[in-house]
């Protein structure tokens, strides 16, 4: 007997009760309802444990019938650690809510990210802020098209056009800023103490605000968190559409109000950043520049020779801001973590780089790439053992189904790719919670192999600049300071995990994967590197 035949025959029996003990329209009203919502409980639970399709998949029995679990995680911002251990606990495919599904597989995700088949959840819709984006778009068509209009300002010609901004919002900032901190400590010591992740989180905005508005907000240099806190409200707004349907609404609405007027003052001030450029252009007040907000405005389709609107430039510059800084910043942030709790492969990049370079050099991105293979590696293997996208990104299996590691996903289904389960897959890499530069000088194809900047018709179009920043101030932090932890911190090489690797810091979860306690965990020691000559 099936389940709806159940639920039919347990109304009649109830409706046959009723009419012997001449109840009341009141109370068998009251009857049905309670009987129809049990009912309906009970068949979800049977159904959700037993006859579901993915009922014969791993996970835990809650998934089967509620993505709380979930969402509990990402509240607590807990969903990064959550998606690389299931990982290791669950495989390469497992389940997280009745309809939802993660794939860790690399084949896996590389199949899905490569076809528009796959479409995005209509979760990413709550990131339009202004205009639909390159990120929130579910359209393949519009994807195609913004991709060839955005595409050439990341290109490594216009980024190299582009580095003189780059290296002076990104790393002379810094070291103006850590040079200063050296130059307080004149009768105190010879070293300082700076959190390295907010330094890189304010150089990174600076890089990007100047790129994308032509302005410069000096956020490292004056603690200027102007353009930052736009950032936050935006990042914080879009996260609250996702867990509620509209913002708007009495009560969340006495929270998000102010969320709201702080993004309208965002959009205010990007699209006057773009209407003011093209007064200086029409004037001829200044000679074209060459940074993103440029590139943005004389983009076009090569096809259709469509340009992009004023709310569609504005719309992708919040996207570089939000995705671009985050990402770069939090990366770096990692690479530094990593470094001081792996000494020998601090050490050997150290080396590297001092044989190569000279102290009064700064060294460009181009300079780096070809010379510096074990730092470019580092920056790769902290890309993937601490993937900063490393939550599941959701998609949509198409009309018709398709079939994972033997398990048929019926169309429809949710299925989240789970960036940090591939770059840790036992297939791929070998001890993956080792941090080992050395596998990317080994097997010349594994930086193909992390999927942290994702892959195929949705890979990150600012994969490149990202790149530009970190090679650059990594390269040159090792080579103009001596980096050490201070006599506090809690992790350290000789303090380790389960598996016998060195502990590495709590983390939280956002829209991207950082530290979760960064004022205390994020302090480093730095010191002016001794006077040396290139070998």
């Amino acid at each position: 007997m099936s389940a709806q035949n159940i639920i039919i025959n347990s109304f009649r029996f109830v409706l046959r009760l009723i009419e012997r003990r001449n109840i009341s329209p009141l109370k068998l009203v009251s009857w049905l309802l309670g009987i129809y919502s049990v009912s309906r409980l009970a068949y979800r639970v049977v159904y959700g444990l037993f006859f579901s399709p993915l009922s014969q998949l791993p996970g835990s029995n809650l998934s089967k019938l509620s993505m709380i679990g979930v969402k509990i995680d990402a509240a607590l911002g807990n969903l990064g650690e959550r998606t690389e251990n299931d990982y290791y606990k669950y495989g390469d495919i497992y389940r997280i809510g009745p309809k939802s599904v993660v794939i860790s597989n690399p084949s896996d995700v590389r199949r899905v990210l490569s076809t528009h088949r796959f479409r995005k959840s209509r979760i990413y819709q709550n990131f339009a802020v202004v205009d639909d984006t390159t990120f929130s778009t579910l359209s393949a068509e519009l994807t195609h098209t913004r991709r060839k209009q955005v595409g050439p300002a990341f290109t490594h010609g216009h980024l190299a056009a582009m580095e003189p901004t780059i290296l002076e919002c990104g790393i002379k900032s810094i070291m103006e800023r850590w040079d200063c901190e050296l130059a307080k400590q004149q009768g105190l010591g010879d070293s300082a103490v700076v959190n390295y992740a907010h330094h890189f989180l304010c150089c990174t905005f600076d890089v990007i605000s100047a790129l994308g508005y032509g302005q410069r907000f000096h956020a490292l240099r004056d603690n200027n968190t102007r353009i930052m806190d736009w950032v936050q409200d935006t990042t914080l707004l879009c996260s609250l559409r996702v867990i509620f349907k509209n913002v708007n609404a009495f009560p969340i609405s006495l929270y998000t109000r102010k969320l709201v007027q702080s993004i309208d003052e965002f959009i205010a001030f990007g699209n006057s950043a773009t209407d003011q450029r093209r007064e200086q252009l029409r004037k001829g007040l200044i000679e074209k520049p060459k940074d993103i907000l440029q590139a943005l405005i004389d983009a076009e389709d090569p096809d259709s020779k469509i340009k992009m609107t004023r709310s569609q430039i504005t719309a992708e510059n919040i996207v570089f801001l939000v995705a671009g800084t985050d990402t770069t910043a939090l990366t770096l942030t990692w690479t530094i973590h990593y470094l001081m709790l792996y000494p020998e492969v601090y050490k050997k990049a150290v080396d590297e780089v001092r044989s190569r370079f000279t102290r009064d050099h700064l060294i460009t991105y181009a300079e780096g790439k070809a010379q510096l293979p074990y730092i470019e590696a580092v920056i790769y293997e902290a890309l993937r053992i601490r993937a900063v996208s490393g939550t599941a990104l959701p998609r949509v299996v198409p009309e018709g189904g398709a079939t994972f590691q033997g398990y048929f996903l019926p169309g429809g289904t949710q299925i989240n790719v789970n960036i940090a389960g591939a770059n840790h897959h036992h297939g791929t890499w070998e001890n993956p919670r080792l941090f080992r530069p050395e596998r990317f000088i080994e097997d010349k194809t594994a930086k193909h192999k992390v999927l942290t900047f994702s892959s195929g018709v949705r890979i990150c179009p600012g994969r490149n600049l990202a790149h530009y920043e970190m090679m650059t101030i990594v390269a040159n932090l090792l080579k103009n300071y001596d980096l050490s932890l201070p006599p506090n911190a809690l992790f350290t090489p000789n303090k380790q995990d389960a598996d016998g690797y060195p502990q590495t810091m709590p983390c939280s979860h956002n829209l991207s994967v950082g530290p979760k306690f960064p004022e205390r965990d994020c302090q480093i020691l730095i010191k002016r590197a001794a006077d040396y000559r290139k070998h």
